[in-house]
């Protein structure tokens, strides 16, 4: 059933209730951040330049400004549109961002301490501020002003390198990696700067980059490197470190399957070879790593000859991770997601029922905020009345200048 007032952003009533965050990021890693503090109760203002973030003309528009990108990283916000370069649009932005929790922010480094809205500037104004920042490369060393994508990044960081078939060239990870996982790393950052302002009254800034991210998600094999001094070869639908473990085709479709030492033995009886256990080519871990090729030859010709159901089954009896490749299809409309309530379905202005994922961290205690993304400057009148206490006149005088625009009068372009 869809949430019956999606747009009613009154406090929330999470963990976080009565902190207000400002939110000047763009894109995806910063506005992920933002939404998951908004999730868990902040009042996060988003601040938006005239033509809008500029993730609003990114993938599907549901209307113009309303892109599936918006739509899936912005919930529990309100939005107030003003141009910084602006000079009363400027000091608007300040007033809020001094009397704010937490500040984040996404901008290459420099940018908004033009506008008086850096660390320095604002932590003075108020010394319990936690100015949360993302960068792309870090805010030191040679790029540390350089541009920095999703994609750029995973190819920088490494990722890249070990994703695709050995024979093949390297290939992106289908989704925003850096980016996402960024923004959740940066939440916990905040969480944790918040744990310490409780204990000593003072803020501080907290920095994450889209390359610490990456790196730090790579862990293992970044080990393993260091380790044996062999830089990873890209080993396609299989585990590069354990055997058997990856994708193999069935009559069907595909399937995943890991099987660590624990699990050997019973992929061998599920298979009807219960003796390939004991066999010296495959008895442990590091014998199978060796001996690959003659396990998969015996492994995919069984597979094959299966449906996922006859496979699913197989799992079931024998206690086995086995997993059928879903699409989002497949992945949505599968019984567990809806038992587990991941989804949550939400009334948009222009697009009827959406649909949306939830944020995946539960409370015993507390239902998670939630309220739809907002419009461009949608909230702007209401926000600088309330937090600012500017009269209905001075709201007018600033739209008439250029400095705000409130919502429906500007919608940005298409990228």
């Amino acid at each position: 059933m869809p949430i019956s007032n999606p747009h009613d952003h009154s406090i929330g009533n999470g963990p976080l209730a009565g902190c207000r965050l400002i939110d000047f990021s763009q894109g995806v890693a910063g506005p992920s951040c933002a939404m998951l503090l908004a999730d868990l109760g902040a009042d996060v203002i988003k601040i938006e330049p005239p033509e809008g973030d500029w993730a609003r003309g990114v993938g599907h528009q549901v209307a113009p400004g309303e892109s599936s990108a918006h739509l899936s990283l912005n919930r529990n916000k309100r939005s107030l549109c003003l141009d910084l370069k602006h000079p009363e649009g400027g000091k608007l932005a300040v007033r809020l961002a001094q009397g704010c929790d937490i500040v984040v922010q996404n901008l290459r480094p420099g940018v908004l301490e033009k506008f008086g809205l850096g660390y320095d500037a604002l932590a003075a104004a108020n010394p319990r501020l936690i100015y949360a920042s993302i960068y792309g490369f870090g805010d030191a060393g040679p790029l540390a002003g350089a541009a920095a994508t999703d994609s750029t990044m995973q190819a920088f960081g490494g990722l890249m390198s070990i994703n695709g078939d050995s024979d093949g060239p390297p290939l992106r990870m289908g989704n925003m990696v850096s980016d996402m996982l960024a923004g959740s790393y940066l939440s916990q950052g905040v969480l944790a700067a918040m744990l310490s302002r409780h204990h000593t009254g003072r803020g501080q800034r907290v920095d994450v980059s889209l390359l610490d991210a990456l790196m730090a998600f790579q862990a293992p094999p970044i080990m393993e490197y260091v380790l044996t001094g062999q830089v990873p070869r890209r080993s396609g639908r299989q585990h590069p470190m354990i055997v058997p473990s990856g994708t193999y085709a069935v009559r069907d479709g595909f399937i995943t399957l890991v099987a660590t030492q624990p699990l050997w033995p019973r992929l061998c009886a599920a298979m009807g070879r219960p003796g390939l256990a004991d066999d010296v080519r495959f008895a442990n871990a590091e014998a199978r790593l060796s001996n690959r090729e003659p396990l998969q030859e015996i492994i995919v010709p069984f597979f094959a000859r299966l449906s996922q159901a006859e496979v699913a089954r197989l799992a079931r009896e024998h206690d086995l991770v086995i997993s059928p490749i879903n699409d989002y299809a497949a992945l949505l409309g599968h019984e567990q997601v809806a038992a587990n309530g991941l989804m949550r379905h939400w009334e948009h202005p222009a697009a009827g029922c959406v649909t949306d994922v939830r944020n995946p961290v539960r409370y015993s205690g507390i239902e998670a905020s939630w309220a739809a993304p907002p419009l461009l400057g949608e909230h702007t009148r209401q926000i600088l009345a309330t937090e600012l206490g500017l009269s209905d006149a001075e709201i007018d005088g600033l739209a008439a200048s250029g400095a705000i625009v409130e919502s429906g009068a500007a919608a940005p372009p298409a990228p």
